[in-house]
């Protein structure tokens, strides 16, 4: 049996036609994975390049805000008890200033009621006395409340005691018991 010459073109063509389709399938499955390769490139080269930029603004952030973080830190009295000692010492110096006697009554600690839970920040509450002329203890009052560290007076009492000596009337002393918290940082 012999193929004519037009069954052997048609047989070939099939072959070709088949081997073409093979091919162009492996083709399109290697280029495929080669598209999906470079997808999974690109997103991480720009997960990369988000992340350099986010550390730069960052890094931008931290330089720039320096004098700014330092203010902030002022604000409170720092870690340890050294920087409430400090603090202690500040007011005695302010109360030196005023010509006031300044008696720290009692020092406790507390968590702040906003914060209960926080590891960062707790209140420290003082109770002092200030005893001095009127000026002076008013004066003492005024300055300790615009302290940067002084968070929260939460009460002021005045008493008037008049200052006998030798039998003449000197000029009345005042005396204030005065409340009043500061936040100090834990860590």
């Amino acid at each position: 049996m012999k193929l004519s010459y037009s069954k052997k073109i048609l047989i070939l063509s099939a072959l070709v036609f088949i081997g073409v389709v093979v091919l162009d399938v492996i083709f399109t499955n290697l280029l495929l994975n080669k598209i999906i390769g470079i997808n999974d490139k690109v997103k991480q080269l720009t997960i990369s390049s988000q992340e350099r930029e986010r550390n730069f603004i960052l890094q931008d952030l931290v330089t720039s805000t320096k004098t700014e973080r330092i203010k902030l830190e002022q604000s409170f009295v720092g870690v340890g008890d050294i920087n409430t000692a400090e603090f202690i010492r500040s007011l005695e110096l302010l109360a030196k200033s005023y010509s006031v006697t300044l008696v720290i009554k009692s020092v406790g600690y507390e968590p702040v009621p906003e914060m209960a839970s926080s590891e960062v920040v707790s209140l420290i509450k003082f109770k002092v006395n200030v005893i001095g002329k009127w000026d002076n203890v008013y004066g003492f009052l005024g300055k300790m409340e615009n302290l940067s560290k002084v968070a929260m007076v939460t009460g002021v009492t005045f008493d008037a005691n008049a200052g006998f000596e030798g039998g003449k009337n000197q000029s009345k002393s005042w005396s204030a018991d005065i409340d009043f918290s500061v936040v100090k940082l834990k860590r």
